[in-house]
């Protein structure tokens, strides 16, 4: 995702400076709102509050002047405030203010003593028994009324009787209405009456609306499939037909194929049971943390509320859910663990060196873990690779060094033969900008090291790796057109098991570029249906290791680059696919030795249409030594390398800075090096120009010298120190 634009903030915080690949970055102008508050009495607070853009939230207390905002719409609320037997009213009582970065913005709110009134009879309660109603108006007002009574002092307009049922000790009293409204004017009184009566069980029901396990995000029909071996939460939604002051408990039993696991009782979240369904908020569900070990493919629930009979009912027999008595199957999948290897990058121009250790790697799967369908990983750190360019890290990417090294990392990868996603973790010089890269379905991406955006970072370029496009958010490139919801929002509700806390429909996903970060219902779906059909798309892995040759190269700005080659001993990676793109080796004569054709790896959002390939093909050594050229060809560009000196390269070995051996030979000669660790194997540079120096804690080297299509090996010493 070459045009990742964040600034460091925070775990899921991401601050977008560039709208589009290649810009520069422009500070934001400020602006001001002026607020003019009258009509209190001298002393009196008044009670509004402004909210507005990147999460601005100030209250005012009187007339103020507020500088140094954002540009974008913010709202003036204002409530009513009590003074002395007066209640003073705001006018108007919410509106929208739009702040430029040029000229002041202003708003007013008046305050005027309000005189209309409001007799509320209560009817039908034992003496000492006291009613549960709520009057609700505007300005905020709101008032308890336990007993018959006349409420003075009251603004004009709309209010709310809401009423609960009681209890006198020994019977429940229902209320008629449950709601009512009614109008109060300048002067005058109006009235409204609550009836409290007996017998209000006959019609009162309980019932589970409906039941989710969520992970990390879940419909309400339940159509996001559970990780096995991953804690869950499960969301119980009771609801009740009229207004009531219900607190029945819920039963959950588990079941393992089909027999019974575990029972758990969840108590009620609050004080009453709600109307209708409500996601958005904790406390309307009855909630139960739901162990890992529980969550297996054959995992089914049954679920049944006030299981005791506490509460009289009309109906006692739609409490279970299903309503058929038969336990819930629960869609539980198992997944593999997330094998990943990070790889430090030193940048060749400044020798900074990516900080991830096996210190701090669990650090950077942090996000990755909580959103993702993953129940484990295996994640290592190999030793530090050096970039063959001596391009810099650009924040907008201007000059493709983040690309030049993503197209390393994977060569790495192919040439040692690994199975593992690769990661590079690079160090660029400046805080804001391009964060990040990688393939869109190819195990190879890159990012920054600074935690703990990195995290996030690397959450979203796995997302790629997983093959999913951008989220049509932030300005975001080449954005999925079948992502379901507009905005780039996730859509359903969101569940962060580490915090305890829920992800709103309006939260953003983490695919596109906007801050307050989650995933999608889509996005998890789409993950987790490409990781279960991995292991069987992914070609060459179940080979036996084996000769090859090494093939890479890239597509960008309107040119192919085919890079030198080597022979290696490796499993044969080959084209999943077949593409518009012809890659053949020939021998002297202009035979070919083998030939294929190939879709290029997509590097996310490149705004110069960037592709890389990187290819393992099986050949016996003999076939190897007639390559005389190699051949690229398609989507209208063309390139060619042939065969270089047959002359021996020497190859000269210094000790540079501590913890480095430094490279020296005659790049007309051979263009380029592999360097390898001579026990591990590991890649430690691609080293070009004749000059290089790599990370290593070793005296020897082991070398592949690249003449462009042939290469021979050779192990190299440092001088005693």
């Amino acid at each position: 995702m070459p045009c990742r634009q964040v600034g460091i903030l925070g775990p899921l915080a991401f601050v977008l400076f560039l709208t589009a690949c290649g810009g520069g970055t422009t500070a934001p102008t400020t602006g001001s709102l002026a607020l003019a508050v009258s009509g209190l009495p001298t002393a009196v607070e008044a009670n509004v509050s402004v909210s507005g853009p990147n999460a601005f939230s100030r209250q005012v207390e009187g007339p103020e002047t507020l500088s140094g905002l954002a540009p974008g719409s913010y709202t003036v609320t204002a409530a009513g405030v009590s003074a002395g037997a007066d209640f003073y009213a705001p006018s108007p009582s919410s509106q929208a203010v739009v702040v430029s970065g040029s000229d002041p913005a202003s708003a007013e709110v008046v305050y005027a003593v309000a005189d209309g009134n409001l007799a509320v009879t209560i009817a039908g309660l034992p003496s000492g028994t006291d009613a549960a109603v709520t009057v609700s108006g505007p300005g905020g007002y709101s008032r308890q009324v336990t007993a018959t009574e006349t409420l003075s002092g009251l603004a004009p307009g709309q209010y709310t009787l809401t009423a609960l049922p009681v209890s006198d000790g020994s019977e429940q009293y229902s209320p008629a209405p449950s709601s009512q409204t009614t109008t109060v004017g300048a002067t005058g009184t109006a009235s409204a009456t609550v009836n409290y009566s007996t017998g209000g069980a006959a019609g009162f029901n309980l019932r589970i609306d409906g039941l989710y396990l969520v992970q990390s995000v879940q419909t309400y029909a339940r159509a996001v499939p559970l990780v096995r071996n991953r804690d869950a939460l499960l969301r119980v939604f009771v609801t009740a037909n009229q207004v009531n002051a219900s607190t029945p408990s819920v039963r959950v039993s588990f079941y393992a194929n089909g027999s019974l696991s575990s029972t758990q009782t969840i108590s009620a979240p609050q004080l009453s049971t709600p109307l209708s369904p409500d996601e958005g908020t904790l406390n309307r569900s009855w909630n139960l943390t739901v162990d890992q070990a529980l969550i297996q493919p054959n995992l089914s629930i049954l679920v049944e509320v006030d299981p005791d009979n506490v509460f009289p009912e009309g109906n006692e027999a739609d409490n279970s859910f299903p309503g058929s008595g038969t336990p819930l199957a629960m869609d539980v999948r198992t997944t593999g663990p997330f094998s990943v290897r990070f790889v430090p990058v030193i940048t060749k121009v400044d020798n900074r060196q990516g900080n991830v250790t096996a210190a701090n790697r669990d650090d950077f799967l942090e996000a990755t873990m909580r959103m993702h369908p993953l129940a484990s990983y295996d994640a290592d750190v190999r030793a530090p690779y050096t970039t063959s360019t001596n391009l810099p890290l650009q924040s907008s990417n201007g000059n493709s060094a983040w690309n030049t090294i993503l197209g390393e990392v994977f060569a790495r990868r192919t040439a040692e033969s690994s199975t593992r996603y690769y990661y590079g973790v690079v160090n660029p010089t400046y805080n804001s900008g391009v964060a990040g890269v990688g393939y869109i379905g190819a195990p190879a991406a890159i990012g920054w090291d600074k935690l703990p955006s990195g995290s996030s970072v690397a959450a979203h370029e796995w997302g790629h790796n997983w093959e999913r496009d951008h989220a049509p958010c932030g300005g975001a490139g080449n954005p999925d057109a079948n992502y379901p919801y507009s905005g780039g929002v996730i859509g359903v509700i969101g569940y962060d098991l580490v915090n305890e806390e829920l992800k709103p429909a309006d939260s953003h996903d983490l695919m596109g570029y906007c801050n307050n970060e989650w995933i999608s219902d889509y996005t998890y779906n789409g993950v987790m249906t490409f990781r279960g059909a991995e292991s069987s798309t992914s070609a060459g892995m179940g080979e036996a290791v084996q000769p090859a040759l090494l093939v890479w190269g890239r597509i960008e700005n309107g040119r192919a680059v085919l890079e030198p080659a080597f022979r290696i001993t490796a499993r044969p990676s080959l084209p999943r696919r077949p593409g518009p793109y012809r890659l053949e080796a020939r021998a002297a004569d202009g035979s070919r030795i083998f030939g294929f054709d190939f879709a290029p790896l997509e590097v996310a959002d490149d705004p110069n249409g960037g592709s890389h390939f990187a290819f393992a093909v099986p050949l016996r050594a003999e076939r190897a030594a007639r390559i005389s050229s190699l051949h690229l060809a398609g989507g209208g560009v063309q390139a060619s390398i042939a065969q270089g000196s047959s002359e021996p390269t020497v190859v000269e070995v210094t000790r540079g800075a501590p913890g480095r051996l430094a490279l020296r030979w005659d790049p007309s000669k051979a263009p380029m090096i592999m360097v390898r660790d001579p026990v591990s194997g590991d890649v430690l540079s691609f080293a070009r120009g004749g000059l290089a120096e790599v990370a290593t804690g070793r005296d020897e080297l082991s070398l592949s010298i690249s003449d462009r299509v042939r290469s021979r090996d050779l192990r190299v010493k440092a001088p005693a120190r």
